[in-house]
């Protein structure tokens, strides 16, 4: 049962021309059967009006402007040749809503308007004999509000679609917004996490090339100091290098709590500590603090 439901939202077409037949051969057979009570044969223009009016009801969501176009020249055609109406004119009530609901604007107006005046025009020119004026014009009004529901109908099925088309591409923009604010939160956390990577990386070169200038200048008077420095070298390297595969690691995956999977570069606030890991290696520090 889905399947048949869904194929048929796919092809509106082929359900319209099922209902486009139907119509066309229950407008045959009533008017078959009016003109043997009349005792007349069926006029020659009865058919192909018919025919007119079914092809207007199975086109009307491909081409609905120039269904209802087709639809006022037909009706226009039974006022002036004088084709009573029949089952078939209800395809102008169908043509009415159609419009309203996906047609142009100026085809909905169009559509009120030919509605609103279909009923007054048929009464007019077929009058009910056995019915005075009042009741003829009463009739009319009472003929006409099937189109103005119609209509109202149309138009209401209109401003929902808009309303919900407004409502998705406003979630769609939303989206792009949140992905673009996304991307600008990862590159900017990116940036950020390379810029530690550079100070990191500064940081400890600089402890390096400054053990290493004091092993070479106390080498040969303080073996043991040198060797010190050999040995601050070598775990300022390993930290580094800890360091680094930690943030790339950030990096390549973009996944980073702020609970210690990397601690940041040192400050003046650590100055001292960094002075006192160079005087541990044995190298002369002088530090002192001006205020």
């Amino acid at each position: 049962m889905q399947r048949l439901y869904d194929f048929l939202r796919r092809h509106p077409t082929w359900v319209d021309g099922f209902w486009a037949v139907i119509l066309f051969g229950i407008s045959v057979l009533g008017g078959a059967t009016a003109e043997e009570g009349r005792g007349t044969d069926q006029p020659a223009l009865t058919v192909p009006v018919m025919f007119l009016l079914s092809v207007v009801v199975a086109l009307r969501r491909r081409m609905p402007e120039r269904m209802l176009l087709l639809a006022l020249v037909v009706g226009f055609g039974q006022l002036i040749l004088d084709v009573p109406t029949g089952p078939a004119d209800f395809a102008l009530l169908v043509i009415v809503y159609t419009v309203a609901a996906v047609g142009a604007r100026w085809a909905s107006r169009v559509a009120l308007t030919a509605g609103l005046c279909a009923a007054p025009l048929a009464q007019l020119r077929w009058p009910n004999p056995q019915a005075g004026t009042v009741e003829n014009v009463a009739l009319s009004v009472i003929l006409a509000v099937p189109f103005a529901l119609a209509w109202v109908l149309g138009d209401s099925i209109r401003t929902r679609r808009a309303y919900f088309a407004q409502l998705e591409e406003r979630a769609a923009r939303l989206e792009k917004e949140r992905e673009a604010q996304a991307k600008v939160a990862v590159a900017a956390e990116r940036a950020r996490i390379a810029r530690e990577l550079h100070d990191v990386v500064a940081h400890n070169v600089s402890v390096m090339v400054v053990q290493a200038d004091g092993a070479a200048y106390v080498l040969d008077a303080a073996p043991d100091q040198a060797k010190k420095a050999l040995e601050t070298i070598s775990s300022t390297g390993r930290q580094a290098l800890a360091e680094m595969r930690r943030l790339l690691g950030v990096l390549r995956t973009g996944e980073h709590q702020e609970a210690g999977e990397y601690v940041p570069q040192p400050g003046l606030q650590q100055i001292e500590d960094l002075v006192e890991q160079c005087r541990e290696s044995g190298l002369p520090v002088d530090f002192r603090v001006e205020g």
